[in-house]
């Protein structure tokens, strides 16, 4: 099985991910949702990811940390990020969906991330 993006938004009605401008031309973070799911199946589930620029992170962010659900880039080039995003999602393939969503929530913040119907986390396979 394998998973495919459907959808890439912003949740905010100042701007979207096509017209983003930043204030400071290298200097930007934006929170970006993602619509991901089985390729050739109806359903998605929610994942999101931050996007920013080394430049961000030296102005906003002093406190020494492991950071995951980020995507660093130099500048915004909205065609690079889709493609580094869409890349990573055609490596990420499994016997069914929840292991190919444990994949991708190695990267991407996923809304079930930990969630388990039982009271059990799920166990990370990647």
């Amino acid at each position: 099985m394998k998973a495919k993006l459907h959808g890439m938004w912003v949740d905010t009605s100042k701007f979207t991910l096509e017209d983003y401008q930043s204030d400071e031309k290298n200097c930007f973070m934006l929170l970006v949702n993602l619509k991901i799911g089985p390729v050739n199946k109806i359903g998605s589930d929610y994942f999101s990811i931050h996007i920013c620029t080394p430049e961000w992170l030296c102005k906003h962010h002093w406190t020494a940390e492991l950071m995951r659900h980020t995507l660093l880039v130099r500048q915004y080039d909205l065609e690079e990020i889709k493609n580094v995003i869409t890349n990573y999602i055609e490596l990420c393939d499994g016997e069914n969906w929840v292991e190919i969503a444990q994949k991708l929530s190695g990267v991407f913040a996923w809304e079930f991330e930990d969630y388990s119907p039982y009271g059990q986390s799920i166990q990370q396979t990647s």
